[in-house]
């Protein structure tokens, strides 16, 4: 897949040139996973990446949603809660409020009122009457697989707002403008007369052609070789470990336990495998990892079988591979996003450490959603849920790779009409070149009202309102009647207009600040958000006063903020004592931490440093008493610390250092 078919290309082309919310949908096998990586790697907006299941968020390389944005787990009923966000700390405002671009995976398991609730938070932290607060939406998944799983009771809350249980039936999606885009090359399966059934199935219309070539499959007690690589993928979880524990048992020979390493912050649900793994010789494993390495000697669902384990190494035989592949324990981490600057970053919350093998004569269909099989046993008898035989029927690569340990009746095909009908209405809206440009166009004029839009001016002046009185006057107003009537070719005047009034601004607050603030830390940190609001605000309309506005200036002028200004009230109020030594022990805390591959706070947390460095203990026993270290910590990191405070300790005596004070 080096090159993008059309229906991706056009994809890539309204992330990185619209703010049009995107449903990225298709058949399965259609390569939507590796689009999804691709596009992590590629795009030049500050993403998010979130999933409905820890398992989904994991496999995509993200964070839950409701981790994310801090939701609760039940119903979340339109209009009960004004302001979310209130409780969220200012990092998570602050990363919030940089977000462009949110993919969301797995779609289709997601429920429209938590949807409602993500387009109520974002329009509250950006301040911003746009759906979702303007942010873009790439919305992946297929609506004919795992569906959303809401509870009866929860249904009768729902139902009095929303039409069906699926995204599409958010009232943000009733008022967002949004485009389908349908990815139709299959990279997983070849055969032709095995796609039209899948896709039969997917639309829920199968012929009696059809089933008879699937249940032609169908093999009464069917008992792979040892040697053999099926996987039973069934529909409860009960049977899955029911399976896989009888035959483990009936294997003889020494049986072999791993444990997992859990470190910081990972979830229950989202564990990859056992946290304690019993394998034996013999046992038939799949793999829940891709090879890491440059070989790519394994996948995420390839089947194998344990040759031979010694001490922490267990070697499995893939079919007939001729060579045992080198299995040792890996890590999978827990993202969680970080503003650093103005940039979204990823870091690594907690970790996961274990073998990456789970015991593969069975498991559920549900968390088979994303992985293929050369070779499957397939029983979807008692399928209970809409897409469950779908999603179990394309895990396989060939219909010639596929078993069925029960028949496949037309009532085991379970759909949901409300489906039928929303992709039979949103295929006649596809998007092409013309609705593209029409998109661009709407994103230039959305942008062009995001230059002039003082909303967060407004917010953030209070308590300042008396050293600033004309704003509203001259800016606010000004403005709000401006962006009724925005024209690009107005802007250049507007933004000259706009540049005296915020200079003058700016000057003005600069020369009445300092008497007003005093020793309120609340004050200075309000002050040093509204200045550096304006410094960003003022560059750029100095840049545009001089040349008219365009989508890709804005976007590239954008990239370059002020983080603070150069005479910051609250860091000259907050500076911890001995500043520069606090600065020294974090990164050494930093490369300690990558030393001994943990979390950085599991070797010293930031309230511990900044007491160091007030303190500057001499000695090991001064070191144990402060709160947090202790005697084990002193011990281990005391020689490391004293050496930093005492070198610390001897630059400030040395002839020539000066203190420099900010004001």
């Amino acid at each position: 897949m080096n090159e993008l078919n059309p229906a991706m290309q056009l994809a890539v082309d309204y992330l990185e040139s619209t703010n049009t919310v995107i449903f990225l949908t298709g058949k399965a096998g259609t390569g939507k996973t590796t689009f999804l990586q691709n596009l992590k790697h590629t795009s030049k907006k500050k993403l998010a990446v979130a999933a409905p299941t820890g398992v989904a968020a994991i496999n995509a390389g993200g964070m839950t949603i409701h981790s994310l944005f801090q939701l609760p787990f039940g119903p979340l009923l339109p209009g009960g809660n004004d302001r979310p966000d209130t409780h969220y700390s200012q990092e998570k405002k602050e990363l919030l409020n940089n977000l462009e671009l949110l993919i969301i995976d797995e779609i289709s398991m997601v429920r429209p009122d938590v949807l409602d609730q993500i387009d109520l938070i974002l329009r509250n932290i950006k301040e911003s009457p746009h759906p979702f607060g303007g942010v873009q939406l790439l919305l992946i998944g297929d609506l004919s697989q795992l569906s959303p799983i809401i509870r009866d009771e929860e249904w009768t809350l729902l139902s009095r707002y929303y039409a069906t249980p699926y995204f599409f039936s958010a009232l943000a999606m009733q008022k967002a403008s949004y485009v389908r885009i349908e990815l139709n090359h299959i990279y997983r399966q070849k055969e032709q007369s095995f796609v039209d059934i899948l896709n039969e199935v997917r639309n829920q219309q199968i012929s009696k052609e059809s089933l008879t070539l699937l249940n032609a499959r169908y093999v009464p007690d069917f008992r792979p070789a040892a040697n053999d690589p099926y996987i039973t993928l069934t529909t409860h979880n009960s049977i899955a470990q029911q399976v896989n524990t009888e035959f483990l048992e009936a294997l003889q020979g020494q049986e072999f336990e791993f444990a997992a390493t859990i470190r910081g912050d990972f979830p229950k649900d989202a564990y990859p495998t056992e946290t304690r793994l019993k394998l034996k010789i013999g046992a038939q494993v799949m793999f829940v990892k891709n090879d890491g390495s440059a070989e790519k000697l394994y996948y995420n669902g390839k089947i194998g079988t344990v040759s031979r384990i010694e001490g922490n190494t267990v070697f499995v035989q893939c079919g007939l591979e001729n060579k045992e592949l080198l299995v040792e324990t890996t890590e999978w981490t827990n993202v969680k996003y970080q503003l650093d600057g103005e940039a979204i970053n990823e870091s690594n919350a907690g970790s996961f450490a274990q073998i990456p093998l789970k015991l593969a004569w069975a498991i559920t269909i549900h968390k088979s959603q994303g992985l293929t099989f050369d070779k499957a046993i397939i029983d979807v008898s008692e399928a209970f849920a809409s897409g469950q035989a779908y999603v179990a029927l394309s895990r396989c690569r060939t219909l010639s790779g596929m078993v069925l340990r029960n028949p496949i009746s037309a009532h085991n095909i379970i759909g949901d009409p409300a489906v039928i009908r929303f992709n039979e209405q949103a295929a006649l809206v596809t998007p092409d070149a013309h609705t593209l440009q029409r998109d661009q166009l709407l994103y230039e004029t959305y942008l062009l009202g995001e230059l002039f839009n003082f909303g967060v001016l407004q917010t953030r002046l209070k308590g300042f309102e008396m050293v600033l009185p004309d704003l509203e006057k001259d800016i606010i107003s000004v403005a709000a009647k401006f962006t009724k009537q925005l024209k690009v070719e107005r802007s250049i005047q507007a933004a000259v207009y706009f540049l005296d009034k915020l200079t003058a601004a700016t000057e003005s607050l600069h020369q009445q600040l300092p008497g007003l603030i005093g020793l309120s830390k609340e004050l200075a940190k309000k002050a040093d958000q509204l200045i550096v609001w304006l410094m960003n605000r003022i560059r750029l309309m100095e840049y545009f006063a001089q040349v008219p506005f365009t989508t890709a200036s804005y976007l590239e002028k954008t990239k370059d903020k002020a983080k603070t200004h150069d005479r910051s009230y609250l860091k000259a109020l907050n500076a911890p004592p001995n500043e520069k030594l606090y600065e020294q022990i974090l990164e050494w805390r930093e490369k300690a931490a990558v030393k001994e591959n943990v979390m950085p706070n599991m070797v010293l947390s930031e309230k511990a440093a900044a007491a160091i460095a007030e303190k500057l203990p001499d000695t090991l026993k001064a070191l144990s008493t402060i709160k947090g270290i202790g005697v084990q910590k002193a011990t281990q990191y005391g020689p490391d610390l004293i050496s930093l405070i005492r070198a610390y300790q001897n630059e400030l005596q040395s002839p020539g250092t000066e203190q420099v004070s900010l004001f």
